[in-house]
């Protein structure tokens, strides 16, 4: 399946969740389809701005230009310092009409060194695993038929079919994160380890 057969899809999933007839292609030209593709666009960046395990780059290092600006690409939704610049107080702001790191203590724009950043990255629909894509189609479908059609039964299903996809990508985010809930969990990790002579407790 290509990728705007991926993308067709989630807009066939939104249609029916008002009843509407498929669409065979994103340009059929139906003002009912192409709301649903912007509803979906709408909600793909919504989501993926919580931060997933496929869309988040860890101590990523983001490195000043010839005039010490730090210029964040379209693609960052979220940007948060990490390691040795976890103290740094930085945002997103506009400046020169471009979006630049900004110092929020020092109110500046410039950076005399690289910096270390958590990331969170927008990929395009066709781009997300089974798992998230299929979350974001079904949220949007919910989303959708609230504000078109406002119907308690219909939105019974699209309510269950969100949360059994929200379900699903939970497992698959557990699986992929190789999380273990007694290393990875401050508390859990003091409880276990506080009497063991390699951790210092």
């Amino acid at each position: 399946m290509c990728s705007s057969d991926l993308k067709l899809e989630a807009v066939n999933i939104i249609l029916d969740s008002i009843g509407e007839t498929p669409v065979s292609s994103l340009d059929s030209g139906l003002p009912d389809a192409e709301a649903a593709e912007t509803k979906l666009n709408e909600i793909n960046k919504t989501v993926q701005a919580k931060g997933w395990h496929q869309n988040t780059e860890l101590n990523l290092k983001l490195t000043p230009d010839s005039d010490k600006h730090i210029i964040v690409p379209s693609t960052y939704l979220r940007v948060d310092t990490t390691q040795s610049s976890r103290d740094l107080n930085v945002t997103v702001r506009t400046y020169l009409n471009k979006p630049m790191l900004y110092n929020v203590k020092k109110q500046t724009f410039t950076f005399e060194n690289s910096i270390y950043c958590n990331v969170i990255l927008l990929f395009g629909f066709e781009d997300l695993t089974l798992e998230l894509s299929n979350y974001i189609a079904y949220r949007a479908a919910r989303k959708f038929q609230e504000a078109q059609m406002q119907s308690a039964t219909l939105d019974g299903f699209t309510v269950r079919a969100e949360m059994e996809a929200y379900a699903a990508l939970m497992d698959s985010e557990t699986e992929n994160e190789d999380t273990n809930i007694l290393t990875d969990n401050a508390h859990c990790f003091y409880a276990t380890y506080r009497n063991h002579k390699l951790t210092g407790y």
